[in-house]
């Protein structure tokens, strides 16, 4: 493709929609006059008709639905065809040829719909590690789409020629259009073209640097690749980045799961949204038509200078002089004065009728249209005078909103016939417009009270989420959506509810709001209540403000949202689900800032300030999302908002049977990825000996080896398993294999060779193009296999590319197999130990033997407890413990000698134990800049006032003193110690409440340290008086509690914690001074009991300094105390020691002597025979040899 071709390729994307539209008018009219075609022509515009509200401009699917396009012009030949049921000579009518065709392009066009829709969805990054798979599926599409017009052209062709000659000079000539296509058509190819330069330029980063796994597993080259790409961490990870300035574990988890991904099964899951999406597209266009048609008619007979459609309003627009548009409150006030002439005029000759007969709205359709039936709008017209109190002067700003959509302070002609359309069937006018005077505004403020007691009854229900899900259900409740839902929230006015003291309104106001949550709440059924983009938004509400339907849909969202989280109770939830619950509110924001947008631009021309104008419009829902937002957590009104209307004292607690009674009635299918509850393994029961004796072949069966790979600085060992299944013409080879982190499928062939086979296969919906090859050796039964991919050419090094041999060895004895050298040494005693040990695992496994059981056991917890301390200092956590040299052999030893299934479970709980643990989204220690778990420790006074920032410090850097963004913490400041997730819903009551508490702590001991010193100084315990003070006591321990120790922020009676029961998580006694403390209390750390801050007076500084040169001195005297003791004791110690020492001394001595004198005399004995001359000899040998002894024998004297 050239450049020429580009520019037109760019040229014609810029004007696809204009183009895109015409041809939709072209092939509705088309489907009238030639049905057959109706099918395929209404899949085209529905999926057309939904792309056009998407604003996403992606070039790949441009193409293909450019290609879309291309197939359906064809269609526009049926012009020549007068009557698609006209018989050719063959006896077929165009309609009878071309019939099955339809249905297959129909469904064709639907399916390429749904995959261009769920590519548009994924991030930039998502769809560039999978670029060639989406690409080969787009370019299936493209290809199918060139297939089917051919096959259209050749069947026109075909029905159309005079003669069989003819039909032949067109199927020569269709035969070499497609050879000629086959030949310059190149999907691929062409996607490279229309690449974009970011898109290259990360492409190239990738294929320079070994492809896309070994970019992931670097961090220097993910982090400069999510440089490349432009896009957040947080869009990325899809979870909010706050102060941490990058979360590469949790991208780099993300992008991994986007490789493994099947993008079949993605497509396949779009696909039923998709359908959905297009029904509720469809029945929407067909009532736009209907309510068209009946509008030009009706035109058409009124004449074309009244184009209003109510008569009434026809009437004013005339008698007014009014021409395109008139003001709002002119439009107002002569509303009102027309409905208090017509009703005065005719009250007099109608029935009372009983408003409460008044009738319920459509709940089906996006936009009603009006009920044929009259009678029952007659009728009510008649006791329109309670309306008329709502249609004056004081409600003008209400009703011009709901008429005047654009927000430009003039009412049209084509607002009124919208506002008069929108109208449920059987209201009248005056009811409609005092709906929207005062009954909107009473709706939205029960929406308002409902989004409260939701998000404060989720808040309830977190506490009994297991702990597999709490780290994805607080990363759904911290998403920056749910503050900005508050903000809507927090800025609406709440109506006055005496207003509703009329019963006709609040009827009115009732039975709209009702059929509005039953259409919206069905719609959202529909599309599972997933809202993936806008347009799916749009399709939901319809026509209208997104501020008639922001608080019912967010409420409906959220309603489903808490049933999410109910099931969270009991089962383990896929960590894709909560994420994909945040982007359905995401897509209704987005819709709520273009809305302020537009306003915008609209008030700008009239208006300075736009933060005022917007406090007027539609109560003030945006005027707090407007401008530079951020999250402040001190203004959050999710904790303390109280609804003033209702009488109960409070809400009910949520306990463990309210749980189980709620998650007991919830269906399973609202899920969208399903439960998690158990691991899944690997099924190899088609790779059974009884399951391949059909087809006979050696490389046929499980196969087992050790192979190696790098990861980061470190090489690991582990084992590989690999299970082939051979085709019946021995040529073609399936399977599927694993190792302990990673499972997948292959395909290939096998070849016979000299000596044995050779096989080459590769890995399925792998982006990295793995392929292995390998030689099997049927005299040793070895099979040596090596690995490929693109990372190869440049890392030819690392341990992955080497050799590795491959044995039918069962994957659960390969532990037992000799090595090398051992065989080398003995062969016959290193099978015969491979056989016993084989025998024996085998024989212990059949019988369940309990040691075989709980040495299985021992070698889980092991690999657990190491494989997740060594995942903890991967992913950059904190604390960490990381591995010793020998605790990384074991770790080693346990990957390279167990089972992969088993391995691969292990790794899993591995993994579901880091899952499990507290996290705090978000949030980094300000000294060691890892990602905080477990306990999460704020200074209270390194906290800006509006609680938006300030230090946070993990457990191992409490006693450091980072100096951040203004802030320079000091390890003297208080700090508060966080076990859970501190969401802004409580954020500003635990810290206020920690400082409350804080002082009232310090207060207790500065009152005890003075009572203390005072004793000191002269008091005797007779002249203590008569008042007793209670000392504090740890929960936990029940020990005498002083500084330093911690106290609990939320138990209302003080809470102490000894720093040992802290630091070994002790739990409080059932029976101790606080037996309802738990361990995920906050705790404030009580350092002293000193006055810290700006607040302490000179006086109180002196009796602060006073108080700790006290508390130092009576530290340093118990510390002398102490020592002395200890060397008292280690002196003792030592004295013991040493005459036990002296005793075992003299005791060995004994024991010496008197084996030398047993061989003394055994010697004496045998040289007695001796004469006399060598034994004389032999004593004074043996007397010059001893020492002097005062205990030397009676016969040496």
């Amino acid at each position: 493709m050239n450049f020429r071709e580009i520019r037109s390729l760019e040229e014609a994307a810029n004007s696809f929609t204009d183009k895109a539209q015409t041809m939709v008018k072209g092939l509705r009219t088309l489907g009238t006059l030639h049905p057959f075609v109706g099918v395929a022509v209404g899949a085209f515009v529905l999926v057309i008709t939904l792309d056009l509200v998407r604003r996403d401009n992606d070039r790949k699917v441009f193409l293909v639905k450019l290609k879309m396009s291309e197939l359906m012009s064809v269609f526009f030949e049926l012009r020549h065809f007068k009557d698609s049921e006209d018989k050719a000579h063959d006896g077929l009518s165009i309609a009878d040829r071309l019939a099955p065709l339809m249905a297959e392009i129909a469904n064709d066009i639907k399916a390429a719909g749904s995959a261009c829709d769920a590519y548009l969805k994924k991030g930039f990054l998502s769809k560039t590690v999978k670029a060639s798979t989406y690409e080969g599926r787009l370019a299936n599409f493209i290809d199918t789409f060139a297939d089917h017009r051919n096959k259209l052209e050749l069947s026109f062709a075909l029905h159309t020629s005079l003669g069989v000659d003819a039909a032949n000079e067109k199927l020569d000539e269709q035969s070499v259009r497609l050879k000629a296509i086959e030949e310059k058509l190149d999907a691929i190819a062409l996607f490279r073209q229309v690449d974009t330069p970011r898109e290259k330029d990360v492409q190239k980063f990738i294929s320079e640097h070994g492809g896309v796994k070994s970019v992931l597993n670097n961090d220097d080259f993910l982090e400069e690749l999510i440089s490349k790409s432009g896009e957040s961490f947080s869009r990325i990870s899809g979870r909010e980045a706050g102060r941490k300035s990058n979360d590469l574990p949790s991208v780099r988890k993300r992008l991994l799961k986007e490789v493994l991904e099947d993008v079949d099964e993605v497509f396949n899951r779009n696909m039923v949204l998709f359908e959905k999406k297009l029904d509720m597209q469809s029945k929407q266009l067909t009532e736009t038509l209907q309510s068209e048609s009946d509008r030009v008619i009706q035109t058409l007979l009124s004449g074309a200078h009244d184009r209003i459609i109510d008569p009434d309003l026809q009437r004013i627009w005339k008698d007014m002089g009014w021409k395109g548009s008139v003001k709002a409150r002119h439009f107002v006030l002569a509303l009102h004065d027309y409905y208090t002439d017509k009703l005065s005029s005719t009250s007099s000759d109608l029935p009372v009728f009983d408003s409460s007969t008044l009738p319920s709205p459509p709940s089906s359709r996006a936009s009603p249209v009006k009920s044929p039936n009259t009678a029952t709008f007659r009728r009510q017209s008649s006791d329109d005078k309670w309306a008329l109190s709502y249609i004056n002067a004081a409600y003008v700003q209400p009703i011009l909103e709901a008429v005047d959509d654009d927000g430009t302070g003039f009412v049209s002609v084509k607002e009124v016939n919208t506002f008069v359309a929108s109208r449920p069937d059987g209201w009248s006018l005056p009811t409609w417009i005092a709906y929207w005077a005062v009954g909107w505004q009473a709706s939205i403020s029960q929406y308002k009270s409902k989004i409260y007691t939701l998000v404060q009854e989720m808040f309830r229900t977190l506490e009994h989420v297991l702990p597999s899900n709490r780290r994805a259900v607080d990363e759904y409740l911290f998403h920056p959506s749910f503050w900005r839902i508050e903000l809507l929230l927090r800025s609406t006015r709440s109506v006055n509810f005496k207003v509703l003291s009329d019963p006709d309104l609040a009827r009115a106001a009732d039975s709209y709001t009702a059929a509005e949550e039953e259409r919206l709440d069905n719609s959202l059924s529909d599309v599972a209540y997933e809202l993936d983009t806008t347009a799916t938004v749009q399709l939901i509400t319809g026509e209208g403000r997104i501020e008639r339907y922001v608080f019912p849909l967010i409420y409906l969202l959220l309603r489903q949202h808490l049933k999410v989280m109910t099931l969270g109770c009991k089962h383990v939830l896929d960590t894709e689900e909560l994420s994909t619950l945040n982007e359905s509110l995401v897509s209704i924001l987005l819709l709520v800032d273009d809305r302020i947008q537009n306003l915008e631009a609209v008030f700008k021309q009239t208006h300075l300030d736009i933060q005022a104008r917007l406090g007027n419009f539609a109560f003030g829902i945006f005027q707090l999302s407007y401008g530079d937002i951020k999250r402040v957590p001190i203004q959050n009104s999710f904790g303390t908002w109280v609804d003033d209307d209702e009488n109960s004292a409070g809400p009910e607690p949520i306990t463990a049977e309210v749980i189980h009674a709620k998650y007991e009635k919830i269906p399973l299918s609202i899920l969208k990825y399903g439960i998690q509850d158990g691991f899944q393994s690997t099924d190899y029961f088609e790779f059974e000996p009884a399951r391949l004796r059909r087809v006979s072949h050696a490389i046929q069966g499980t196969w087992t080896g050790h192979c190696q790979r790098s990861d980061g600085d470190e090489v690991i060992n582990y084992v590989l398993r690999i299970s082939f299944r051979v085709s019946s013409d021995l040529r073609s080879i399936k399977g599927k294999g694993e190792d302990f982190a990673n499972t997948f499928n292959l395909e290939g062939r096998v070849f016979r060779t000299k000596g044995g086979y050779e096989l080459e296969f590769a890995l399925s919906d792998d982006d990295e193009e793995t392929s292995a090859f390998g030689f099997l050796d049927t005299t040793s039964e070895t099979l040596i296999m090596s690995w490929s991919d693109r990372r190869r050419k440049t890392n030819y090094d690392d341990p992955y590319y080497e050799p590795i041999n491959m044995r039918k060895t069962p994957p659960s004895l390969i532990r037992y197999r000799y090595k090398d050298h051992q065989f080398a040494e003995d062969p016959i005693r290193a099978r015969w130990a491979f056989a016993c040990s084989a025998a024996l695992h085998l024989a212990q496994e059949k019988m369940w033997s309990r040691r075989f059981l709980e040495a299985r056991a021992t070698e889980r917890k092991r690999f657990v407890e190491l494989s997740t301390r060594s995942l903890i200092v991967k992913m950059g956590l904190t604390p960490q413990k990381p591995l010793n040299p020998a605790e990384k052999g074991e770790l080693e030893y346990l990957r390279r000698e167990l089972n992969p299934s088993e391995a691969r479970f292990y790794h899993a709980l591995s993994q579901f134990e880091i899952q499990k643990l507290p996290w705090h989204p978000a949030w980094g220690c300000d000294w060691c800049t890892r990602r905080i778990t477990k306990s999460r420790l704020l200074c209270l006074h390194c906290m800006t006032d509006n609680l938006s920032d300030n230090i946070d410090l993990c457990a191992v850097c409490i006693d450091k003193s980072p100096s951040k963004r203004g802030f320079v913490h000091d390890i003297s400041h208080d700090v508060v110690k966080i076990e859970e997730t501190l969401h802004d819903f409580n954020f500003t009551r635990v810290i206020d409440t920690a400082r409350t508490v804080i002082g009232r702590v310090k207060g207790i001991f500065r009152t005890l340290e003075s009572a203390n010193g005072s004793r000191e100084v002269g008091q005797t315990d007779g002249e203590s008086g008569d008042e007793t003070r209670a000392d504090p006591t740890c929960a936990c321990c029940r020990q005498r509690v002083s500084t330093p120790c911690w106290t609990c922020v939320t138990c209302t009676k003080d809470t102490f914690v000894c720093m040992g029961c802290d630091t070994q998580r002790v739990k409080s006694l059932s029976d101790g001074p606080s037996p309802h403390h738990k361990l995920n209390h906050p705790l404030v750390k009580v350092r002293d009991s000193s006055i810290a801050g700006a607040d302490a007076t000179a006086e109180e500084r002196l009796v602060i300094l006073q108080q700790r040169l006290v508390a130092m001195e009576r530290q340093m005297t118990s510390g002398l105390a102490g020592i002395d003791a200890k060397v008292e004791e280690r002196l003792s110690n030592l004295e013991h020691r040493v005459e036990a020492r002296l005793a075992m001394f003299e005791a060995n001595s004994e024991l010496r002597f008197d084996a030398l004198e047993a061989v003394l005399r055994q010697l004496v004995a045998q040289t007695a025979a001796l004469p006399s001359l060598y034994a004389q000899v032999v004593k004074d040998q043996i007397r010059s040899s001893m020492p002097p002894s005062p205990r030397s024998p009676r016969w040496f004297q």
